[in-house]
């Protein structure tokens, strides 16, 4: 999809202090040999905070950013990854309510990793439909990964750690500090059962209290199914990873040696390299991949907090061109081109 007209008019992060991963080993939380490997520095760590007040302070800053903050806000989108509160509740409209955002809708987007950038692609449809009075669409997403439940420090490969964060998004047609010249993502079915693996559809994982191990399901996925369409579950994924990633490029009229940047979910280097970076050319330095290894991986936030960074850092122009990829349970990728208008002034 090419968006005929639209911009991030508004950013925000919030972020818990970081956990050092040499802590986390030496509390026999975190294993010595993949840390040694990994490269991994520190986790986000957010404690008791409840997810949906933490994208609530997201929320506010990307609000303060933006030309007429909370008042013109039609739509309100929250995504997340794992738990936000009491079940058969909604999230999105506690954000709202606590945003004093009234007169709009909203709703909650549950695609686990690319829940932000799927809220980009549905966005892409709504905002040209928005009341005049409320033109403009706010996206929050945050995840807290503290849980009885979960092992943050063993969930998923070599370098992939659940981190916990909060980040938001003013999505205007009236414009902004960057374009979106195009959003594409795809479902790969046949990946379905590597994040399900042998677990029971009924009940739920959660409501019977049964801990949630990701990477058990991995495993039982890759011992049932050597190979998908010919090729090793590996090559499948890396596949549809570059696959996506190029349709997007395509869709905006870009090149792939054209991106300043290409922000990828925070993980290991091989996988960033195999996945995205070698299928488009590029050097695994374009990818922010060092700077994830001090925050981990959090959920659908990782290429937001990559971005908010490079501003702040002044290592972005306008004119520049940036990729957001994602990949995400179900199976499926997601990406987003970006070209810098103009350096927001609160940088």
């Amino acid at each position: 999809m090419k968006p005929p007209s639209m911009f991030l008019a508004g950013l925000g992060c919030w972020l818990p202090e970081p956990y050092p991963a040499s802590e986390a080993v030496a509390a026999g939380l975190y294993d010595a040999t993949v840390f040694a490997e990994s490269g991994l520095r520190s986790v986000l760590v957010a404690g008791p905070e409840a997810p949906p007040d933490m994208a609530v302070r997201a929320a506010r800053t990307a609000l303060g950013h933006s030309a007429g903050g909370h008042t013109v806000i039609g739509t309100v989108l929250h995504g997340s990854t794992f738990f936000q509160g009491p079940e058969m509740w909604s999230p999105s409209a506690y954000v709202m309510r606590e945003l004093g955002i009234t007169g709009a809708t909203g709703t909650e987007i549950r695609n686990g990793c690319n829940s932000m950038l799927a809220g980009v692609e549905l966005a892409a449809g709504l905002l040209p439909h928005q009341s005049g009075s409320r033109p403009d669409i706010l996206l929050t997403t945050a995840d807290n990964f503290t849980s009885p439940l979960f092992n943050r420090w063993d969930s998923g490969p070599m370098g992939v750690i659940a981190a916990d964060a909060a980040s938001a998004v003013v999505l205007s047609a009236r414009g902004g500090f960057a374009r979106v010249d195009a959003v594409v993502s795809r479902v790969y079915p046949e990946f379905e059962a590597m994040t399900r693996g042998d677990e029971p559809l009924f009940p739920p994982t959660g409501s019977a209290g049964r801990r949630i191990d990701t990477v058990a399901r991995a495993q039982q996925f890759n011992e049932r199914v050597r190979e998908v369409g010919g090729m090793s579950v590996a090559d499948g994924i890396a596949k549809a990873c570059s696959e996506t990633a190029l349709a997007a490029l395509d869709e905006a009229g870009v090149k792939a040696s054209d991106l300043r940047w290409v922000l990828v979910p925070n993980g290991d280097e091989a996988t960033t390299r195999n996945c995205v970076m070698e299928p488009l050319g590029l050097d695994v330095s374009q990818s922010q991949w060092e700077f994830g290894c001090g925050i981990g991986h959090a959920s659908s936030s990782d290429q937001l907090i990559a971005l908010d960074h490079l501003l702040r850092t002044g290592r972005l122009d306008a004119g520049d061109h940036v990729l957001l990829f994602g990949g995400a349970p179900g199976w499926s990728a997601a990406a987003v081109v970006l070209t810098i208008t103009e350096l927001p002034s609160w940088i």
